[in-house]
C-alpha cells in the first residue's frame, strides 16, 4: 500500500512542476525587450542628454545690425541692413518685409533660402547672415547678462567680468560660446588657473555661463 501511495505523491508533485513557469522580471518603467534609460524624474536619459546639449544660440531682435552674403547667383552678392524696430527686413525681388526678429541667423539663412528658391526667384542660392556689430553677449548665471561692447584683446574671463561676474548657481566648468554656428565649452575654473589658456572674444560671439545642479 505505502508503495503505490509513493508513487502517486511522486506523480503529483511532477505534475505541480511541469504546470509552473518562471516570469522574467523586469526593472520598474521597461518592457521587456525595451532598451530605454529611466531617470529617477520618469523621463529617458537620452532625452535628459539631449536637452542638456541644446546650444544657447542668439535670437535676432529689433535693431540689430546684420550682413547678408549671397552665393551661387551674381545678381546680388551681399545686403548689410538693420533690423527695423518691428523685427523686419527688405529683400531684393520679395514683395514683402520679411520677419528676422526671433530667429538665429542659421534659421534667417534658410527662411531667405526656402523664400528666393520655392518662390521660383533663384534656382540655386546659398545664404549666410552674420552680425556686423562689434559687440558680444553674455547669458545664463552672471549677475548683468547682456549686450557688451568689444573692446580689442577681450577675452572670456574679462567678459564674464564685465557681465559682474558669476551668480552663485553658476557652473564654471562649463561656459559655452556661440559663434557663427558652432559651439564652444569651456572649463573657467581651468582658465583661471592658467589665464594663458583664456580665448578671445569676437563680434557676435554669444558667450552663456550654465547653471550646476546640485
Amino acid at each position: 500500500m505505502m508503495p503505490k501511495i509513493c508513487l502517486l505523491f511522486l506523480l503529483c508533485f511532477s505534475a505541480a512542476l511541469t504546470g509552473c513557469t518562471i516570469q522574467p522580471v523586469h526593472a520598474p518603467g521597461k518592457t521587456s525587450g525595451s532598451s530605454e534609460v529611466i531617470s529617477s524624474d520618469g523621463m529617458d536619459l537620452e532625452t535628459l542628454l539631449k536637452e542638456d546639449a541644446l546650444p544657447g544660440a542668439y535670437v535676432l531682435r529689433a535693431l540689430d545690425p546684420v550682413f547678408i552674403r549671397f552665393s551661387g547667383i551674381q545678381e546680388q552678392q551681399s545686403l548689410d541692413l538693420v533690423i527695423d524696430e518691428n523685427g523686419m527686413i527688405s529683400l531684393l525681388h520679395i514683395a514683402q518685409p520679411i520677419h528676422a526678429g526671433g530667429l538665429t541667423t542659421s534659421e534667417l539663412e534658410d527662411k531667405i533660402e526656402q523664400l528666393y528658391i520655392d518662390g521660383g526667384i533663384y534656382k540655386n542660392v546659398s545664404v549666410n547672415v552674420t552680425m556686423t556689430a562689434k559687440v558680444y553677449y553674455v547669458q545664463g548665471e552672471v549677475n548683468a547678462p547682456g549686450q557688451f561692447q568689444l573692446t580689442s584683446g577681450t577675452t572670456l574671463l574679462q567678459a564674464i567680468a564685465g557681465a559682474r561676474g558669476y551668480t552663485p548657481y553658476a557652473n564654471k566648468k562649463k561656459v559655452t560660446i556661440s559663434r557663427q554656428g558652432k559651439i564652444l565649452t569651456f572649463n573657467c575654473k581651468d582658465l583661471e588657473k592658467d589665464p594663458s589658456k583664456d580665448v578671445k572674444i569676437k563680434a557676435g560671439d554669444v558667450i552663456k555661463v550654465w547653471q550646476q545642479w546640485y
